[in-house]
């Protein structure tokens, strides 16, 4: 059955109410036992000790039809020291099906009121590499959780744990056995506000602890990059290879073509402009590609299955490519630890003359030769015939994406209205927020969209006969705006509000920004407004207002460039990606102070006769 978002919405309510009630389900403790057993797969012995409870409560085991079976669910009642096995009231079990989750379901456990009671079931899976991570944060109130891992001697666990200081107790050891190792692990969870994606591997923009895992063979000691990028290149090569159509196509898109840029760019451009996006399934189809002639043929997958066609693409005509492993910014971790759970993406990079070109072929926008703009300062797994290795990708630099507005105005003598045009060119990445409204929408959406957007970011100022032109390296926007009610004469003074100015941060509107906000890249802001008088002012001296801080910068200067103009100019320089705890302060100080400046009326005193 297939289901839309609000289906999964209120599917993921019903797992936490029953008959109505709220559920608050709070656990004394919770213990996986993971055994990994010598064929490669491996089984996990979950125990649930629940507190009681006045009313009876749902509790949901999410698990992967694809790889995984859940098996010999038991629930037992305390009675003194003895344990009751009760029989099971209720189980009802789902399909999750959406338009990119294609492998879930969901058994709901009816747990009894009124009792101390112990749930425990199995989950068995086939593919060991499907142990990627251990969670240690919940969706429920839970006092301890313990895993407790048995590697074999033909194993062994390597591990990473992120956001490891947010947890108020953890504890880790390992002792050898005669069998092999066995691992324990104790920690007092991090209690996160349930969302819906999260019980489907689906994570953005949480920072919450979690230990990434690996079990590499013996013969792999000490080097855990090399087997999981071996792992992988197995498993795609049997999904490599074009057919004679496919080649004859290639041929016939770049036909005399020699120059491998060209033929890269030629090629890239076809794939993002000719094959649909498609998202993600779960289970190993998350990660493993399907051929690329059965990409070719449907004109259409998700990001592994389109870089791998590219790759392959590519490699036909003498280009050497490869594909990665990524994870995008707003991924649970980074792919810098060799785990199926630092990857949630996958891109093609391709080798010319020594330099390393980074290819998302789901980004429509995207431009060879520049970082990918979801993967900025993300570290990305190469996988190669070799040994595999980790690329850092590069950040752009805030002048790269230089945001440019040039506004020519004029006082008007009869109504005191500001009239004028003005100029705005997007460079670099800058305008990627409104690229994509042209590459889904068209031009007249966008001009649509953009007269709306920047009448409020003209501070409700009217605008009129907006053009927009797109060019390869620049967005251009060019129009016509009318201010009004920004001047007012007093006697010898005029005075003159600047609060139409466009704010700093184009994307936020609020005047101050949260921790974690995304501001998708640095970029280089400038303004530079004149304003020709309707009568001759005194000049005057600069009026400077100059702010610092790590990573940001904002400099703001008024002028008189004669008795009937003045300059008002700011140039504000953010180097972050996100708001975070280094530079929020700084940034909502400078916030702050702009729109207080702008606020202040300029005292201009009109010039005697």
């Amino acid at each position: 059955m297939k289901s839309s978002i609000a289906a999964l919405i209120l599917l993921f309510f019903a797992f936490h109410n029953l008959k109505g009630l709220a559920q608050n389900i709070h656990l004394k403790s919770k213990l996986e036992k993971i055994v990994i057993e010598e064929d490669s797969s491996f089984v996990n012995e979950v125990t649930i000790i629940f507190k009681k409870s006045n009313e009876p409560r749902l509790y949901p085991i999410f698990y992967d039809t694809e790889l995984e079976e859940v098996s010999n669910i038991k629930i037992f009642a305390k009675k003194g020291r003895r344990q009751k096995q009760l029989p099971l009231k209720n189980i009802y079990e789902e399909d999750v099906k959406l338009d990119y989750i294609t492998s879930k379901k969901v058994k709901s456990i009816e747990i009894p009121a009124d009792m101390d009671l112990k749930l425990t079931y199995l989950v068995s899976c086939k593919e060991l590499m499907y142990f990627s991570s251990l969670q240690f944060f919940s969706y429920n109130q839970i006092d301890t959780l313990k895993y407790q891992i048995k590697v074999p001697e033909k194993f062994e666990l390597t591990h990473n744990t992120m956001y490891k200081d947010s947890l108020s107790f953890y504890a880790i050891d390992s002792t050898k056995t005669s069998a092999g190792s066995l691992w324990n692990v104790k920690v007092s969870p991090k209690k996160v506000e349930p969302d819906p994606m999260h019980f489907f591997g689906i994570y953005k923009n949480m920072k919450v602890p979690l230990m990434r895992t690996l079990i590499i063979p013996s013969s792999y000691k000490n080097q855990p990059t090399k087997y999981m990028n071996d792992w992988y290149f197995k498993k795609i090569a049997q999904k490599k290879g074009l057919n004679t159509s496919i080649k004859h196509k290639i041929d016939e898109l770049t036909d005399n073509v020699t120059d491998p840029l060209q033929i890269v760019n030629i090629i890239y451009s076809y794939v993002k402009s000719n094959f649909k996006y498609v998202a993600i399934e779960i289970g190993m189809g998350a990660f493993i590609p399907s051929h690329s002639n059965e990409v070719y043929l449907n004109k259409q997958g998700d990001c592994k299955d389109l870089s791998n066609f590219l790759s392959e693409a590519l490699k036909y005509k003498g280009i050497e490519s490869d594909i990665a492993l990524a994870a995008t910014f707003d991924h649970i971790s980074d792919c810098d630890f060799p785990s199926l759970s630092s990857a949630n993406h996958v891109i093609c990079v391709a080798y010319i003359n020594g330099e390393t070109i980074l290819l998302d072929p789901t980004d429509p926008i995207h431009m060879e030769r520049t970082p990918v703009q979801s993967l900025q300062d993300r570290t990305i797994l190469i996988i190669n015939s070799k040994s595999g290795s980790f690329y850092e990708v590069k950040r752009f630099s805030p002048r790269q994406n230089e945001i440019c507005y040039q506004l020519d105005l004029k006082i008007d003598t009869n109504n005191m209205l500001i009239k004028g045009a003005f100029d705005i060119d997007y460079n670099g990445i800058s305008g990627n927020y409104l690229r994509r409204i042209l590459e889904s929408e068209g031009k007249k959406e966008l001009e649509n969209f953009g007269r709306m957007f920047y009448e409020d970011l003209f501070g409700n100022q009217s605008i009129s006969d907006l053009v927009v032109t797109n060019e390869s390296t620049k967005l251009h926007f060019e129009g016509n705006i009318s201010i009004n009610g920004k001047t007012f004469n007093d006697g010898s003074d005029k005075y003159l509000f600047i609060d139409f100015l466009p704010r700093l941060i184009e994307t936020e509107s609020r005047e101050t920004l949260m921790e974690g906000t995304y501001l998708r890249s640095p970029f280089y802001k400038k303004i530079r407004a004149k304003i020709k008088m309707n009568e001759p002012i005194e000049t005057f001296n600069p009026i400077k207002h100059t702010y610092e801080g790590e990573g940001v910068s904002l400099n703001i200067t008024i002028r008189a460039m004669s008795n009937l103009e003045i300059e008002c100019n700011y140039d504000f320089v953010f180097d972050h990606i996100f708001i975070e705890k280094g530079n929020i302060s700084k940034t909502n100080e400078i916030l702050k102070s702009f729109k207080k400046i702008i606020n202040e009326p300029i005292i201009l005193k009109k010039q005697k006769d």
